[in-house]
């Protein structure tokens, strides 16, 4: 009996030591790795990190963390924290998840160690089938070495919308020592800007000494898509400090101001035209832009045929350099031809010029308007004395009034005299007329014997020189006569029969004299 239980014993053993053993799992523990946690003084720094799920116990494994919600604090001493949130959803075992963080570290900050506090919240199953929340803090280290540092102290920008110019940037080494071999590389985010030809522009700096500004031009360019105002450039500069040892500054905020759009206003328009004559427009315009421009001209063009601007279809006036709210006049001479009609015709004006970067823009200001007025009478005539006698010499006599802006030299007054009448003197003249004033004009007319009472009207015609030397012709006016049985209130044969008499006496008193 003893012999058969010591065997039944050693089996039962045997089947108890064979049996697996259950594997160990432990709860969730987070935890931060930064591989490179040195940040720069003087703008935002960027710091990856990784979040590792590693258990810290003995056992073989640890649960997954879920819906991980990370909550950076806002400040740490004088950093800020840009970042507000990060979310990971699932944090498995050995599975590390790569984040960033954005830190705005000032210039005058003490160099050291400083500790982001991160509060973290996630889920994990506790291995019964429920779910378990949890809340914890962890801290990210972050670290400030003293070394080469640098600010951007001033920008001035030259750039107008819809054209291009020049960038300056002057930074300075704010840091503790020198920088070697520095590479400064300026970036554009906005599709609006470009550096050159291209959204970057790289420039190189031997050695930078410790508080000194260095200044760097960018040719920069605003496509008609920008808007005037700000725009906010990224600057980088990686460099070798004393030691040999390389270091990059945070991303510098380069501010860039778009000035407004190089724009010319046309301010006044005036005008002396019409039809079938030669005139001037004279325009006077305003250099709206922000900035002077070099070599301006200014073009009149006229795309009608009726209207011509100094004998073609254009004509353009040099300015040269134009001042920003500056003015400038320009005229030209302008011709309503024949075909003109008394309507509005439309000009338009442009001005070309070259912007501050040397380049050649033009500015299409828009048309102007121009309506050539009618052809205006220079002589208005008024009828004094046309009452006539039949069978008798009369004279005729109108006032003559210059109705122009000229004064009219050599003018001839003609009477286009014909039958039934005859005239010995149907020309008066005339050596001045100034504009505004009037002559009066006498013609003589011989009506015909056997003529009846009527009415009746003689064409005349007006010839002057302007003092330009053109001879100027009137159109025809027509002086009405009126013929009557009594003759006429001024008859030159009256003139002659007291003439007869006059002679009469003196004929008798020189025979009373002599006898």
């Amino acid at each position: 009996m003893k012999r058969v239980a010591l065997v039944v014993l050693l089996v039962a053993s045997v089947v108890l030591s064979a049996a697996p053993v259950a594997a160990l799992t432990s709860n969730p523990e987070i935890q931060t790795v930064v591989a490179s946690p040195t940040i720069q003084p003087g703008g935002t720094n960027h710091v990856s990190f990784q979040l590792l799920n590693d258990g810290t116990g003995a056992e073989d494994e640890t649960r997954d963390a879920y819906n991980v919600h990370i909550r950076p604090a806002n400040t740490v001493g004088p950093i800020e924290v840009d970042t507000n949130h990060l979310y990971v959803a699932s944090l498995p075992d050995g599975a590390p998840a790569s984040l960033s963080l954005s830190l705005d570290v000032p210039s005058n900050i003490d160099s050291g160690t400083y500790r982001v506090p991160l509060r973290l919240s996630y889920e994990y199953n506790n291995g019964a089938g429920g779910d378990v929340e949890r809340k914890t803090t962890v801290s990210l280290p972050v670290r400030v070495e003293r070394g080469p540092q640098f600010d951007v102290v001033d920008t001035d920008s030259s750039a107008p919308v819809g054209g291009s110019g020049t960038l300056e940037v002057t930074i300075r080494n704010v840091g503790t020592s020198a920088a070697y071999d520095s590479t400064l590389s300026l970036s554009a985010s906005s599709p609006s800007v470009s550096l050159g030809s291209s959204d970057s522009s790289t420039r190189f700096v031997d050695t930078w000494e410790r508080g000194e500004n260095r200044t760097f031009e960018f040719e920069t360019a605003l496509r008609d898509s920008a808007a005037t105002g700000n725009y906010s450039l990224s600057a980088q500069i990686d460099f070798e400090k004393p030691g040999g040892t390389t270091g990059s500054t945070p991303s510098l905020a380069v501010p860039l101001h778009a000035l407004p759009e190089t724009t010319f206003d046309v301010s006044n328009v005036s005008r002396s035209l019409q039809v079938d004559e030669n005139g001037t427009v004279s325009l006077t315009l305003r250099n709206d832009g922000p900035v002077s421009v070099a070599d301006a001209t200014v073009t009149l063009r006229s795309p009608h045929s009726a209207i011509r601007v100094a004998g073609s279809a254009n004509a353009t006036r040099f300015v040269g350099y134009w001042a920003p709210g500056e003015r400038r006049t320009v005229t030209y001479e302008v011709r309503a031809t024949a075909a003109a009609e008394p309507q509005n015709y439309s000009l338009p004006v442009s001005v070309a010029y070259r912007g501050a970067d040397g380049d050649y823009a033009t500015d299409r200001i828009g048309p102007i308007g121009v309506t050539p007025a009618l052809e205006q009478p220079t002589f208005a005539v008024e009828p004094m004395n046309t009452t006539l006698g039949i069978d008798s010499t009369n004279a005729v006599r109108v006032r003559v009034r210059n109705v122009g802006n000229e004064r009219l030299t050599d003018v001839h007054a003609h009477l286009a005299v014909d039958a039934p009448y005859e005239s010995n003197n149907p020309t008066s003249y005339v050596a001045s007329l100034p504009p505004g004033e009037s002559v009066t004009m006498t013609f003589e007319v011989t009506t015909p014997e056997d003529g009846v009472p009527t009415r009746d009207a003689i064409p005349l015609t007006v010839t002057a020189d302007t003092p330009d030397d053109e001879r100027i012709t009137s159109d025809r006016y027509f002086v009405p006569i009126t013929i009557t049985t009594a003759g006429g209130t001024t008859r030159l044969l009256s003139t002659v029969g007291v003439g007869v008499v006059a002679l009469a006496v003196l004929g008798g008193a020189w025979w009373w004299y002599e006898r």
